[in-house]
């Protein structure tokens, strides 16, 4: 069956099951609301809203995986849990690329572990202005389907811990390559700190963008950030410049690191 058809059949299913379900609802009122109805209206209502859940609940759930292996096998960019754990080592998470569908909770956790590495070295006012305008579901939801994007998901025990976020297209003056990529975000969850977790997110992204055929991956970090400058230090980034981070009102100092992309088999 063509994935298009059997996506129109499943969504009828479903339209038909929430149908049953809000009919099952109307007989079981009307049937509470009046004695000359009798028990067979609590039993005409009762199937009615029994073959409606059960029409609709596992349909949609059905529809839901449909969809998203349909993206994953139309989307080049796509990384599924198996290949991200193979291209990852030092961790239990399985890295895959996010969808539409990891919006909300993605938004969640950015925000969360942006919170949780700059809040006690920046007012709130300026943290939350600048959350609002990064981290809402509809913001990940338009920047997981950007094509010159690429969102990473590290998922331990169904939860996302951590994530990365590659971009390309924009590349700073001071970044000297042919196609260079940036690493946009790399942030993991507190919990997951010291687990391995950031390090295959990394080598992952990596891997990524050296698929795709970029020479050169860049990323800015604060100047205030000696944890994050160390990481990336130790993975082989050199500074390369510096612009500007407006947090808020706050107007602040990112150095701008590099590194070459080196072919992997």
């Amino acid at each position: 069956m063509q994935n298009s058809t059997q996506v129109k059949l499943l969504k009828s299913a479903m339209i038909l099951g929430i149908c049953l379900l809000i009919c099952g609802h109307l007989v079981l009122a009307a049937t509470f609301a009046s004695d000359s109805i009798g028990h067979q209206g609590f039993i005409l209502g009762a199937a009615l809203s029994a073959f409606g859940v059960v029409l609709s609940l596992p349909t949609k759930i059905y529809l839901t995986l449909v969809l998203m292996e349909h993206e994953e096998g139309s989307d080049k960019r796509f990384t599924r849990s198996a290949d991200g754990q193979a291209l990852g080592s030092k961790s239990r998470a399985h890295l895959r690329t996010a969808t539409e569908y990891d919006a909300k909770r993605l938004a969640e956790l950015a925000e969360r572990t942006f919170r949780d590495t700059f809040a006690a070295d920046n007012s709130a006012a300026d943290m939350d202005q600048h959350c609002a305008s990064q981290y809402s579901e509809a913001i990940q939801r338009d920047e997981i389907n950007d094509p010159n994007r690429l969102t990473l998901l590290a998922i331990i025990d169904a939860q996302i811990v951590g994530f990365a976020q590659l971009r390309w297209g924009q590349t700073p003056a001071c970044v000297s390559a042919k196609s260079a990529a940036e690493i946009q975000r790399l942030y993991v969850d507190k919990p997951w700190h010291g687990k391995g977790v950031a390090q295959d997110l990394m080598q992952t992204a990596l891997a990524k963008l050296n698929q795709r055929g970029h020479d050169v991956v860049w990323l800015g970090v604060w100047e205030h950030n000696p944890r994050a400058i160390a990481f990336y230090r130790k993975l082989g980034f050199t500074d390369v410049g510096e612009h500007l981070f407006q947090l808020g009102n706050d107007p602040q100092r990112d150095i701008l690191m590099a590194m070459p992309l080196l072919e992997t088999a």
